[in-house]
């Protein structure tokens, strides 16, 4: 980028600058003070290429250093055929799905998504396509892909869920990574036959 404002080609120096401000360098009062750019300085992109920077920069400081209070969400669970099953509301519509950390996505039946779309729980627009996924016996299925607007699980609200649509009517409802890797860490109490949930909130 100095090199290219030195030689006056301002339109490559601020290309340059840009890639190194959104690899993270930040030290903007040198940049502004440094010789190399003057031929920068009468520009006002450059000028608003750090002001804008330098507020992104900011902004992710101040978020960095935010206190956050740990808190423990305790979600009940039954236990049936040696799986973990519990309550989940999707689009406020409550559903008892099988806690299951090996599923990529949260997994509903053909059943439970032929009833939202018909009660309005799920739209046409929630619809994102298909994909290919492997059953519990090996067995390569294509699903539906939708997007869930929202899963309130143990009390938090999560918005924009990928789920997949599976073409049985038995399948069973799953509780996959697309919830369960937006939580934080979960313990099993089986003393008390509950999902511990620790997770900050801002204060």
């Amino acid at each position: 980028a100095c090199i290219y404002s030195k030689m006056g080609e301002q339109e490559q120096a601020l290309d340059y600058l840009k890639q190194t401000l959104e690899r993270g360098y930040s030290s903007f009062r040198h940049i502004r003070r440094d010789r190399d750019f003057t031929g920068l300085h009468d520009i006002p992109a450059f000028h608003e290429m750090l002001d804008h920077y330098e507020q992104l920069f900011n902004a992710r400081e101040k978020a960095a250093t935010t206190d956050y209070t740990e808190q423990i969400a305790e979600v009940p669970f039954t236990r049936e055929k040696g799986v973990f099953k519990v309550n989940c509301n999707i689009n406020n519509l409550p559903l008892y799905f099988i806690f299951d950390t090996g599923a990529s996505d949260v997994s509903i039946s053909t059943v439970e998504a032929t009833f939202m779309l018909k009660n309005n729980y799920l739209s046409s627009e929630d619809v994102i396509g298909k994909q290919n996924f492997m059953t519990a016996t090996g067995e390569i299925s294509e699903g539906t892909v939708v997007n869930l607007r929202n899963v309130n699980f143990g009390g938090m609200d999560l918005s924009n869920v990928r789920a997949s649509v599976v073409k049985s009517q038995n399948a069973p409802l799953l509780l996959g990574q697309s919830v369960l890797s937006r939580l934080g860490k979960i313990e099993i109490d089986n003393e008390k036959k509950v999902l511990k949930i620790y997770y900050k909130v801002q204060q």
